[in-house]
């Protein structure tokens, strides 16, 4: 049995923790209550009141420790935060999962404001002939946007101003097991793990970036992307995804909807590219390529580059989103790509419903999630 301060109900195997706190975040002492649930095969059930937000570590908190966000609404009826999908009672996660699947719930509003968002999920392999550099991928990507991560931190508040080299250290001292920390700043927000894998540093940032609304900034695209191309000659891409997305400004989650997101781009790093199926026509339909780390074709953006070279890597852009993402899934050896990426640049766009839930058979639109 788990004993914990925190604790505010035992449904079966679910701990409820209550919070009536407008903004709920990854304190310490719920950190260690997620972590001690996991480790005793327990699901922790946050359960909120409609008005309550909680914060980009939080969510990802939540995801990495399979806990659950119930929302009660005002007739104390149940629904997922960030699905909408309604649920009958605190049951419904211990035996659907920690995140519901469904018709979001009429109780579950659409969002009456939001800016454009980008995400984006990258795992990332440190040369090993080079000093392990944290942040650093973070840092280039937001410099094309014109916003950085001005404090970091493990728990909340992150109150520790940002230092890359700081985080660097951090790492290191948590080495050979998985660090993880978390960033915010003005329009930023991001998660960044590290563990060593065969001796190599594995980094994966998820990050989260307001950025202007269309067409007024046409250049935006390409300087992510040049962005991306930079991050590929510090260290080796296994595999990211760039989403296009809204969300509240203060990058809180709330239990609303944004609507659906749209995916820009894959990222696949050498190793990944070798388990694409590139018979037939390639690049595949409403797709365009642009490859990197090779010694030629670098920076080709036409499409027309030969990305056949063994030892490079290539961004993938789409034209129309979904289609020309799921043309792309088709090509992919799933089974040995997942074996090579561990999940986990797909697992933040498996929680928000961005692969799984939309390229297969049940397409769900629904909470923040969808953002």
């Amino acid at each position: 049995m788990v004993r914990h301060p925190l604790i505010d109900d035992v449904v079966g195997p679910a701990i409820v923790v209550e919070s009536a706190s407008p903004v709920v975040w990854l304190t310490d002492a719920l950190a260690s209550l997620l972590r001690r649930s996991a480790d005793a095969g327990r699901m922790v059930v946050l359960r909120t009141g409609r008005e309550s937000a909680i914060t980009p570590a939080l969510r990802h908190a939540l995801g990495a420790y399979g806990a659950a966000w119930a929302v009660a609404d005002f007739d104390g009826t149940l629904r997922d935060g960030r699905t909408g999908a309604a649920a009958s009672g605190i049951e419904d996660f211990v035996h659907r999962g920690p995140e519901l699947v469904g018709t979001p719930s009429p109780e579950h509003p659409v969002a009456a404001d939001s800016v454009r968002q980008i995400s984006i999920d990258l795992t990332l392999r440190h040369h090993a002939e080079r000093a392990v550099d944290m942040g650093s991928a973070i840092e280039a990507l937001c410099h094309t946007v014109g916003t950085c991560p001005t404090r970091w931190g493990t728990a909340e508040p992150l109150t520790v101003p940002w230092d890359r080299w700081v985080v660097t250290q951090y790492a290191k001292h948590e080495a050979p097991g998985v660090s993880t920390s978390y960033a915010v700043g003005e329009g930023f927000s991001a998660t960044m793990t590290a563990h060593l894998v065969g001796g190599v540093v594995v980094e994966t940032m998820s990050a989260v970036l307001t950025v202007p609304e269309e067409n007024t900034d046409p250049e935006l695209a390409n300087r992510l992307f040049d962005a991306v191309q930079q991050v590929a000659d510090q260290v080796v891409p296994v595999f990211g995804v760039v989403m296009q997305r809204r969300g509240d400004a203060d990058h809180l989650i709330r239990a609303v909807s944004h609507g659906e997101p749209s995916p820009l781009a894959v990222v696949v790093g050498p190793e990944a590219s070798e388990f694409l199926d590139r018979d037939g026509v390639w690049p595949p339909p409403r797709t365009t390529t642009a490859t990197f780390g090779t010694r030629s074709g670098a920076g080709d953006l036409s499409g027309a580059g030969d990305t056949h070279v063994a030892d490079g890597g290539m961004i993938v852009r789409f034209e129309d989103g979904w289609e020309a993402l799921e043309s792309f899934l088709d090509r992919i050896d799933e089974d040995r790509f997942l074996q090579l990426v561990g999940g986990a640049p797909l697992d933040p766009a498996h929680d928000e419903g961005t692969l799984d839930g939309h390229v297969r058979d049940n397409r769900v639109a629904g909470g923040q999630g969808a953002a």
